[in-house]
């Protein structure tokens, strides 16, 4: 049963889909990581911090755009906007709202602030455009072409950081322009690419169409990494933007992380809907979100080993006096397992459209997410910090899996040869755009970064 599944998998060109889809975050995600290494390695803990703000406002941007517009489109377009342009929908919204940075840089200019802000806001509406370029390669369903961008993009990165280890540049003003301009080669074979052309374009029809899948969407990006972003708009407040800078180190050692949570989105959702649909073994949904959650939490232990026995002077060359005392590191490492267990129980959720389900948790965990770090670190500094990170993802684990067990179908499974004939009159078979279609909060290409 799993070869006739694995053979149709590879004559329909799903896996090769699929893993190009992985890669593509693989991708991203190292141009990130290369950022900020390029700049902690020769700036202060606290600059440092103060660049990981500059990220999350770019982040919070990116993200919001991509649960208000990019997802949304990825799942509408062939029912909802059928025939509607929404490639030129995409590119016209991301950089619109990038468009909003123009007028803060230029206020910027007149103010003590570093120039890394100016140039940030300046450069806003490239990099959300980039963000857009990608997702008409999925919309294409040629993720090859959303690779072939950010791989434009990894290696300015890499020439960047070069640069920067070698002590050729330094700042954070200078290592944004190089993003920035990896961004703006990008935009510009993007374009090429895909021959987008200015053609009637009602984008407040077009974006309230697209609201009943949006909203849902832009909710859970908000509880989920919107309240992530608001702990680091907060920490200064009750510590020192040192303290940030090397949570920021602690967070982005760990960043590779992501590219196992991108794997298990894509390749877990399409069972789970799967699962569901076909109605012969609902219990499997379930044991797939277990299974997704060891495998998570287990990487992630042994990557954390890793991390954790790390030569300090490796992790400065790194990230220079960002990288703190490796109890940081630890306690973020830690963090991510915690995270790799509830997202096993999320994608049991959202495979099986409770969809609903997984914004009410949260929603409860959000508040306990955001104070309970700040709260810590208040009275107890970096000690609170670390405890308040670990208690509150541990909370995130326990609410998700008690919600799962309790909501997640769970119908005694098949035998053998019932699971043989659902698999061999085609009922149990997903189509390529299931994580999107059938799955509104699992979309592919909205994975973490």
């Amino acid at each position: 049963m799993v070869t006739r599944r694995l053979g149709r998998a590879l004559r329909g060109g799903k896996l090769v889909s699929r893993g190009l889809t992985v890669a593509d975050q693989a991708i991203s995600s190292a141009s990130n990581m290369l950022l900020s290494v390029a700049i902690a390695s020769g700036v202060s803990a606290s600059v440092f911090g103060e660049f990981a703000i500059i990220y999350s406002i770019y982040w919070l941007l990116l993200g919001g755009t991509r649960a208000a517009v990019l997802d949304p489109l990825l799942i509408t377009q062939r029912n909802v906007l059928k025939g509607a342009p929404v490639h030129l929908v995409a590119a016209v919204s991301a950089t619109a709202v990038g468009a909003v940075g123009i007028p803060i840089g230029l206020l910027l200019l007149a103010t003590p602030l570093d120039t890394a802000w100016v140039v940030f806001f300046l450069g806003l509406p490239v990099l959300l455009l980039q963000d857009a370029l990608r997702y008409v390669g999925f919309f294409e369903q040629r993720p090859g072409r959303a690779v072939l961008l950010d791989g434009v993009w990894l290696v300015v990165m890499i020439v960047a950081t070069v640069l920067a280890l070698t002590d050729v540049i330094s700042g954070t003003a200078v290592v944004l322009a190089l993003w920035i301009l990896g961004a703006l080669l990008a935009d510009v074979i993007g374009l090429i690419a895909f021959r987008l052309r200015r053609e009637p374009l009602d984008l407040r029809a077009r974006l309230r169409t697209m609201w009943p899948v949006s909203g849902p969407l832009l909710g859970d990006f908000a509880l989920s990494s919107g309240s992530g972003q608001l702990t680091v708009f907060l920490l200064p407040v009750v510590a020192s933007t040192a303290l940030l800078g090397s949570l920021k180190a602690a967070q982005v050692a760990n960043g590779p992380l992501n590219i196992t949570v991108a794997a298990a989105s894509v390749i877990c959702l399409p069972l789970v809907a799967g699962a569901v649909e076909a109605g012969t073994d609902r219990g499997r949904a379930l044991r797939i979100g277990r299974y997704a959650s060891l495998v998570l939490a287990g990487v992630a232990v042994v990557y954390g080993a890793v991390l954790v026995l790390l030569p300090q002077g490796v992790g400065q060359a790194l990230f220079g006096e960002s990288w703190g005392s490796g109890w940081l590191v630890a306690a973020v490492s830690l963090q991510m397992v915690l995270f790799g267990v509830t997202h096993g129980a999320l994608l049991a959720l959202r495979g099986s459209r409770n969809t609903k389900a997984a914004l009410r948790v949260r929603l409860s965990v959000a508040p306990v997410a955001v104070f309970l770090p700040l709260a810590a670190t208040a009275v107890w500094g970096r000690t609170g910090l670390m405890a308040g990170l670990i208690i509150a993802a541990a909370t995130m684990s326990l609410v998700s899996w008690l919600v799962a067990v309790r909501v997640v179908p769970q119908t005694p499974a098949p035998d053998d040869d019932d699971a043989a004939a659902a698999d061999d009159d085609g009922t149990a078979v997903v189509p390529e755009n299931a994580p999107t279609g059938k799955n509104p909060l699992g979309s592919p290409a909205s994975t973490v970064q």
